[in-house]
């Protein structure tokens, strides 16, 4: 049936038939065995269900109908012949919906884990960073073992899952970046078929990218807005100075060092430091390459400019055959997902969420986490779309979008990082 141009209106519950797209008003989402507060009717035992709830009127969204309700004075669709049905499927509902929630429960339990994972990784990192600058060896064997144990998720299970966190402002940028920029660039290429002697050194190679930067002063990588020529020259030199501090450190991997010094050039000659296009760079660089680009779009320096994730993605797409290697880029975009952690989406039945999760197998039906003022922040739901046959994504929206108070509520990141959990592998 074609799109109804009409607004949504009342309706008694005696009006309803299969098909109608409804809205329960007022009901509390732990007060129904519906998996949510909008939806459609699909047979006769919900609406018999509806009426067993004592719920007399509900709200018609003919939007998102198929059919629009019966006539006022239309005889009612009948209660099912057998009221054991009836009760079977309302008691089927219920436990399906305290499995969604023991699920949803664990779920968050492994989120918290994982953010925990996240920092002690960073502070990991701060560590091995600082004794890499000091050109101490034994940093080097730190990175090595950390390097194998994120190369080891990877490589173990293709249904690793990436978890959206916060990273909290005390966290120093250039750190979690390196972090981002390593676990992105490790996930792509084990999609893209990188052997485990590839994933090691293209680890090695994506956390310690912007190690050059540590000598430059910290106000000028902080400063925002357009750099002067000189300051813009002293910056493109930190891939030079990061190839200088490692290659002094005689168990750095030389292998390593052109994604360090490649990660800035472009397919079309346009970056630096050398203009290099295409396959004059090494493949490690150009995989690096596309991680840095796309943790740079999302996190900003300036937080004005930060793009979602899927538009940060879209916007690499668009730019792919000037900028980066296809082939490489395909690869990413696949394991980052359609929608990637953090886009905000609208769903078909109006609900407005942030996905969660990417799911491997289906990239359109990731997990989402929702929006619902009559749920507690805390214990918002977390919907898998793989298990919602009539629920899809509609379409993403903008941050700028979005009323102040989904805004809080979901909490969109500020800055958004990526952690495989080992629980999922």
């Amino acid at each position: 049936m074609a799109k109804m141009n009409i607004p949504e209106y009342r309706i008694s519950v005696d009006r309803l038939r299969p098909g109608v797209f409804i809205r329960l008003e007022k009901t509390g989402w732990f007060s129904h065995p519906f998996l949510f507060n909008s939806f459609k009717i699909t047979s006769p035992e919900q609406i018999d269900i509806l009426r067993q709830l004592g719920v007399g009127k509900v709200l018609c969204i003919p939007e998102k109908s198929d059919v629009l309700p019966g006539a006022q004075d239309e005889k009612p669709v009948p209660a099912p012949c057998e009221p054991d049905a009836t009760r079977q499927m309302l008691d089927e509902m219920w436990e399906l919906k305290r499995e969604r929630t023991r699920r949803l429960e664990e779920k968050k339990q492994r989120m918290a884990e994982c953010e925990n994972h996240y920092f002690e990784s960073v502070r990991d990192i701060t560590n091995i960073m600082k004794g890499m600058v000091r050109g101490n060896g034994e940093s080097v064997l730190d990175a090595r073992e950390f390097v194998r144990r994120l190369a080891r998720h990877f490589l173990e299970d293709r249904e690793s899952t990436l978890h959206l966190m916060n990273v909290l402002p005390r966290i120093e940028p250039v750190y979690s970046h390196s972090l981002n920029v390593a676990v992105l660039s490790m996930m792509a290429g084990r999609e893209a078929g990188f052997s485990k002697e590839q994933m090691e050194l293209l680890g090695m190679g994506a956390l310690f990218h912007d190690i050059g930067k540590t000598r430059i002063e910290k106000k000028l990588l902080r400063k925002r807005g357009p750099l002067t020529k000189p300051e813009q020259e002293l910056l493109e030199k930190h891939p030079e100075f990061g190839v200088e501090i490692l290659a002094k450190i005689a168990d750095f991997p030389a292998e390593a060092l052109p994604a360090v010094a490649q990660h800035h050039e472009r397919a079309d000659g346009s970056g630096y430091p050398d203009g290099l296009t295409g396959e004059q760079t090494d493949r490690l660089a150009r995989m690096v390459n596309i991680a840095n680009s796309y943790d740079n779009l999302c996190n900003n320096s300036d937080p004005e400019e930060n793009l979602t994730p899927y538009l940060a993605l879209s916007y690499m797409f668009g730019q792919g055959k000037a900028l980066y290697d296809m082939e490489l880029l395909t690869s990413f975009i696949r394991c980052l997902g359609v929608y990637p952690p953090g886009t905000v989406v609208q769903l078909t039945n109006g609900t407005i969420g942030m996905v969660m999760s990417v799911n491997p197998a289906n990239q359109l039906r990731p997990s989402v986490v929702l929006y619902d003022s009559e749920i507690p922040k805390k214990e918002a739901l977390i919907v898998e779309l793989a298990d919602e046959a009539e629920l899809q994504v509609e379409k993403s929206i903008r941050l700028s979008h979005l009323p102040p108070e989904i805004f809080e509520y979901l909490n969109p990141r500020s800055r958004i990082t990526y952690y495989v959990d080992p629980d999922d592998l």
